[in-house]
C-alpha cells in the first residue's frame, strides 16, 4: 500500500494497491499546453523542468463541457512540438498524466448500493445514476467513479464520486498523445489535482479549496484530504461585481449551510484560494463573506516537500496541479 496516507481515498477503487504515477505531467486549457517533470526523492518532490506551447485561439469548439478539437492533426503537431523539446527528445516521455480544466471534466456525488463487478454492467449503473443528476446526454460522456466516505445520514450504504467528460474530446486528446509516443495513464481535472497537492489537516476538521479558472470556479470541502463536497459554477464574465457577484455570495452561503446541516464537529478552517493574482483581493472578500472563514492565497507553504530546480519555474498556482497529478496514485 502507499505510504502517503492522504491518498487513501484513491486506494478504495476496486481494492487494488496503487503504484506511483509517472513523473511527467501535461496541463491543458483552451490557450496552451504545458509540460512539467516532478520527481520524488527522500525529501519530497522536485520540479525539474518544464515548457509550454501556445494554441490557436479557436483550437476547440465551444460547449458546456468543453468541445472537441477543430483540427486534431494540428493539435497533434503541437503535442509533438512540446514532447520533442523535452530533455531526452521524443523518447524521453512514455507515460504521463494530463490535467484539464474543471469545465471539461466535471465531478458530482451519488449514493449507491453494491456495484456490479463486470465493467459493462458497472458502467451502465453509473450512467443511469448520472443521467438523474446532470442535464447532459450521458451517452456521449466518459464516466468513472471512486467510493468516498458516506454522509452521516444517507439512504444507500455507499457514496460515489462520479467524474464525467465528453468522450469525443477526451479520446481526441489521448489519440494526439499516443501519436507522439505518450500514453496518458490518467486524465484529471485541475481542482482534484490541487486537492492531492496541498497539505490539509488530517485531524477530522474541514478545509476548503477554491479554484478560479477562466470558465468558472470550483469549491471543494474536504476532510482528511478527501472531498466531501465538490461544486463547479460557470461564470459569464471575469468580474465579481453586480448581480453575478451577489449570486456567488449567495451560492457560497448555501453551500456552507449544506456543510453545517450534514456534519457536526470542528468548524471550517482556512480556505485556500487559487486564482489569478489580479483577482485574489475580490475573491478573498467574496469568500470571507460567503463562507465566514479566513482566506489565504495558495503558495509554497501549502505544498510541503516541493522544491524547484528550474529558475524559470511557473508560479505556485500552476505548479500545484502538476504536483497533485504526480501524487495521485494509479491503479
Amino acid at each position: 500500500m502507499s505510504t502517503d496516507g492522504r491518498l487513501q481515498w484513491w486506494q478504495r477503487l476496486l481494492g487494488f494497491d496503487p503504484i506511483p504515477a509517472p513523473a511527467h505531467v501535461f496541463a491543458l486549457d483552451a490557450h496552451r499546453l504545458r509540460y512539467g517533470q516532478v520527481v520524488r526523492d527522500r525529501q519530497g518532490f522536485r520540479y525539474r523542468n518544464g515548457s509550454q506551447v501556445a494554441l490557436p485561439p479557436d483550437a476547440f469548439h465551444s460547449g458546456m463541457l468543453g468541445g472537441p478539437l477543430r483540427d486534431p492533426a494540428a493539435f497533434s503537431r503541437k503535442v509533438g512540438e512540446l514532447v520533442g523539446g523535452i530533455p531526452g527528445g521524443a523518447g524521453g516521455v512514455k507515460e504521463a498524466s494530463l490535467v484539464v480544466p474543471d469545465v471539461w471534466l466535471r465531478v458530482t456525488f451519488t449514493e449507491s448500493g453494491e456495484l456490479p463487478r463486470a465493467a459493462d454492467a458497472r458502467e451502465e449503473v453509473l450512467r443511469w445514476k448520472l443521467k438523474r443528476l446532470v442535464p447532459f446526454r450521458v451517452e456521449e460522456l466518459r464516466v468513472s467513479a471512486v467510493e468516498v466516505a458516506p454522509l452521516p445520514v444517507q439512504e444507500e450504504p455507499s457514496r460515489l464520486l462520479l467524474g464525467f467528460g465528453v468522450e469525443h474530446l477526451l479520446a481526441q486528446l489521448e489519440e494526439a498523445f499516443t501519436a507522439n509516443g505518450v500514453h496518458l495513464g490518467r486524465i484529471t481535472n485541475a481542482s482534484l489535482a490541487l486537492l492531492s497537492a496541498v497539505e490539509l489537516p488530517v485531524d477530522g476538521s474541514f478545509s476548503a479549496l477554491v479554484l478560479v479558472e477562466e470558465a468558472g470556479y470550483t469549491l471543494i470541502f474536504a476532510r482528511g484530504g478527501e472531498p466531501v463536497l465538490h461544486r463547479f459554477k460557470g461564470l459569464s464574465g471575469p468580474l465579481l461585481e453586480g448581480p453575478e457577484g451577489g449570486f456567488i455570495t449567495r451560492d457560497l452561503k448555501l453551500t456552507r449551510n449544506f456543510l453545517d446541516e450534514h456534519f457536526s464537529g470542528p468548524p471550517l478552517g482556512t480556505v485556500l484560494l487559487v486564482a489569478p493574482p489580479e483577482a485574489e483581493p475580490q475573491w478573498a472578500e467574496r469568500l470571507r463573506e460567503g463562507l465566514g472563514a479566513a482566506v489565504v492565497p495558495l503558495d509554497g507553504r501549502h505544498l510541503p516537500g516541493l522544491r524547484s530546480e528550474d529558475p524559470a519555474a511557473p508560479p505556485w498556482r500552476e505548479l500545484a496541479p502538476l504536483l497533485g497529478a504526480v501524487r495521485q496514485e494509479v491503479f
